[in-house]
């Protein structure tokens, strides 16, 4: 029988019966320390519960930290400031100025969701045959690390960051609501095509 990588299909050697011409899978050296330089790319960093310093393009400074909590998670159109979470729209402004304006200081710390990595489930390889059904597997846990940054800021900053967030949470409602109408105009006229 042959011994050949999985991967890189090489031929690595030979085992008994060797009258048997059947492939035997293995993995050569060198594709696995490719898949563990893979493998390496999906370990987070910072690791939850650890803090990094990183420097953002305009040049302040912030702390990257993995948000492990349902109480940390940021969505794309949140910022949470001094640790009052809010969700960024026009309607919401003047409570949020309001909020702002009650701090002491000039500055305040605000925390924003910086990066979301994912990691993907390795393809499936071969194929199905077709008298054994699909395997059903248990729901997959979430495979997302959230990674939040947490700056201090002048006010102002904080405020232009909260009318930046809300005026592009304002263009997709406005572009899920035109989405969401052209569908039902097409529904619309289905419907009046089949009576």
């Amino acid at each position: 029988m042959k011994i050949v990588c999985s991967r890189c299909k090489i031929f690595l050697g030979e085992q008994e019966p060797f009258d048997n011409l059947a492939e035997i899978k293995a993995k050569c050296p060198s594709c696995i320390v490719k898949e563990k330089e893979e493998a390496s790319r999906f370990i987070p960093k910072p690791l939850p519960g650890q803090k990094q310093e990183i420097t953002l393009e305009n040049g302040l400074k912030g702390v990257l930290w993995v948000a492990q909590d349902k109480k940390d998670k940021l969505f794309l159109g949140d910022l949470a400031v001094s640790g009052k979470k809010f969700f960024c729209t026009k309607s919401g402004r003047d409570k949020f100025q309001e909020y702002l304006g009650s701090l002491k200081g000039e500055d305040a710390e605000v925390s924003f969701l910086h990066t979301v990595s994912i990691k993907l489930d390795p393809a499936q390889k071969g194929r199905r045959k077709k008298e054994n059904p699909p395997k059903v597997e248990d729901p997959k846990k979430n495979h997302s690390i959230d990674y939040n940054c947490t700056m201090r800021a002048p006010k102002y900053y904080v405020q232009l960051m909260f009318n930046d967030m809300a005026e592009r949470m304002d263009r997709v409602i406005e572009i899920l609501a035109e989405a969401s109408y052209e569908a039902y105009k097409k529904d619309c006229q289905k419907t009046i095509k089949a009576v």
